[in-house]
């Protein structure tokens, strides 16, 4: 398919696509901006349309088949359509000077004999034809949008196995069954809680495989269209600590050896481990994590004490702020507490299992320190009452909102180079030393 050869329902889209992003005709788009187009697509609809099928869409290559629903769907949720059928509902409107074929009526010359039949004729098969189209147009609207379906779970399975038993990467098979979807709609499975980040598969396959590249405690979905038909949970466990440098989503991230960062009793990513994987610290400081992921049980988040030290790296280049996150996993559940120096706690949040609060709008200086010294963070939880200490002082208090789930694993965020040490949990029952 050519740009000559574009039926009027893509020229509309591909105008749409056009007047949206305000770049001009794509005729004259080059390959980074059809790269810029396929990332604000991933990013708005979660599907992904690679920069050939991109350039076949704006004739920009040659190609003979058709594009697929999945693809038409993408492009018009990218401009806010509920789907593909949704916009040719809405872009019906006579697109003739779009069409090379259009007839020019000219006026017959006046004579003085009979009127000739010809002009009704073709009328009235004008007339025949507007009706056909306006009935199927019904016909088309009523079928496809006023009878959506509701489906039935129980139609449907979705499971999975991880390959590793811990570790990462680790790979998790999805089995599946969406043979009893309609025809015209589009099948995802979601491997999170972040249902952007979907992954299309097709309705009659039985399994879809996905790499996990971080550990945590995930809700995957099976979905049809932006319906969630089917969902359960994975966990993905390390071997002990786990260190890496943070990539994109969907990107292998740089993964440290565990003898690299486990010096007892200290867990560290140092300027000279950075340097021996030439991992820059300038001009922006990469982003570190270290995990602690274990088949916890009976520790919730409803009562529990944890406590940990920590620092970060000198106050240079982008880590000015020296951000430490430091994060408790629990069973789709989770709380995040904020570590920065003194002079950056005006842009922070903490989030404790359902509470949120910011610093736009409450006071949490109590989160200010050192981050180059060693920094204590104890987390006391009773009931459901929760008290935050900084180096032995209150930070805040909070009550948390969520119903009591179990705490799986720690994680530590830090821009450049990081340390942790003296960690532990506390349930009623069990400690967990880190």
């Amino acid at each position: 398919m050519n740009a000559t050869a574009i039926h009027p329902p893509m020229l509309k889209l591909k105008s749409q696509i056009e007047a949206c992003l305000q770049w001009g005709e794509s005729s004259i788009w080059n390959n980074y901006d059809f790269e810029k187009l396929s990332e604000q697509i991933v990013e708005k609809t979660g599907v992904s349309l690679s920069v050939s099928t991109l350039k076949r869409i704006f004739g920009k290559v040659s190609y003979k088949s058709e594009p697929s629903m999945t693809t038409l769907n993408a492009l018009a949720q990218f401009l806010d359509y509920e789907d593909w059928r949704d916009f040719l509902v809405k872009n019906t409107e006579n697109t003739d000077e779009a069409s090379p074929s259009k007839v020019i009526a000219i006026p017959p010359v006046s004579t003085p004999t009979l009127p000739s039949q010809k002009p009704s004729f073709w009328n009235r098969q004008r007339w025949a034809l507007l009706a056909l189209v306006v009935v199927s147009l019904s016909i088309f609207s009523f079928y496809f949008l006023s009878s959506k379906p509701k489906y039935n779970p129980d139609d449907f399975s979705f499971s999975s196995k991880t390959i590793l038993t811990e570790g990462l990467p680790n790979s998790v098979i999805f089995d599946f069954d969406a043979s009893n979807a309609n025809p015209q709609d589009s099948i995802f499975i979601s491997q999170s809680w972040d249902v952007r980040r979907k992954v299309w598969v097709n309705k009659n396959h039985k399994h879809h495989s996905s790499i996990y590249y971080y550990p945590g405690y995930f809700r995957a979905k099976l979905m049809i269209g932006k319906e969630i038909i089917k969902e359960h949970d994975i966990q993905i466990k390390t071997d002990g600590w786990l260190g890496v440098v943070e990539a994109d989503w969907g990107v292998e991230p740089l993964y440290f050896k565990q003898s690299d960062i486990v010096k007892t009793p200290v867990v560290e990513v140092n300027k000279e481990l950075l340097g021996k994987y030439n991992v820059p610290l300038h001009p922006t400081a990469p982003k570190v994590r270290l995990f602690n992921q274990k088949d916890i049980k009976g520790i919730m988040t409803d009562n529990f004490t944890f406590e940990t030290e920590l620092k970060s790296g000198p106050p240079e280049g982008s880590n000015a702020c020296q951000k430490i996150t430091v994060l408790l996993q629990a069973k789709n559940d989770i709380m995040i507490i904020p570590l920065t120096s003194v002079g950056c706690v005006g842009d922070i949040s903490l989030a404790a299992f359902g509470y949120y609060v910011e610093s736009k709008k409450a006071d949490l200086s109590g989160f200010g320190c050192t981050p180059s010294d060693w920094t204590k963070l104890r987390i006391e939880c009773k009931q459901g009452l929760m008290k935050l200490f900084v180096n032995n002082k209150v930070a805040y208090t909070a009550k948390i909102e969520n119903a009591p789930t179990d705490i799986v694993g720690v994680q530590y965020r830090f821009n450049g180079t990081g340390a942790v040490r003296n960690t532990w949990l506390e349930g009623k029952e069990e400690k967990i030393i880190f």
